[in-house]
């Protein structure tokens, strides 16, 4: 099995463990289906994109964290188009006591960083041989624990901001 495949694999395990905390929160939340789906998670009913970035490292140990530039632009492009409401990307990170168990924090999209004032790099995974390419170097400071994150329900406009992970 090629790195790549492992790393897909890998991916596909930490999706398995978060989806029920997402549906937790969003009820009407499902798996895309596609491994190359843009985005790993969608709310229809709300119009929610959601991505996981899982990172086998516990969070704090670097000031940012990298996530593809392709992914801020599909979901920027999504939200103008009025495909979707929201983006949110999830960060699994190493819980610090326990490093087989997890934490979960998102940062949201709200569109209001313009794409020249957005924090990048160009790097790559030089290990699997990928070339450097274009990534969103988001800080830490910006990422919010998943408890914190607010369910807004758009066909009845209720708010639920109850306690999760």
């Amino acid at each position: 099995m090629s790195q790549i495949e492992k790393d897909v694999l890998w991916g596909k395990k930490k999706e398995a463990i978060v989806f029920p905390l997402l549906q937790s929160k969003y009820p009407d939340v499902y798996q895309t289906e596609d491994q190359f789906d843009c985005f790993d998670f969608r709310d229809d009913v709300n119009k929610i994109d959601f991505e996981l970035k899982s990172r086998n490292m516990i969070k704090g140990k670097f000031d940012t964290i990298f996530f593809g530039w392709n992914k801020l632009l599909e979901g920027r492009a999504r939200r103008e188009s009025g495909y979707s409401k929201r983006t949110i990307y999830l960060f699994r990170f190493q819980n610090r006591a326990d490093k087989r168990k997890h934490v979960i924090y998102f940062w949201e999209d709200d569109m209001e960083i313009p794409l020249d004032k957005m924090p990048f790099q160009y790097c790559g995974n030089f290990k699997r041989g990928e070339e450097a390419q274009k990534l969103v170097n988001l800080p830490q400071l910006w990422l919010k624990p998943f408890k914190e994150l607010v369910y807004e329900a758009t066909r009845c406009g209720v708010e639920n901001n109850t306690s999760g992970v």
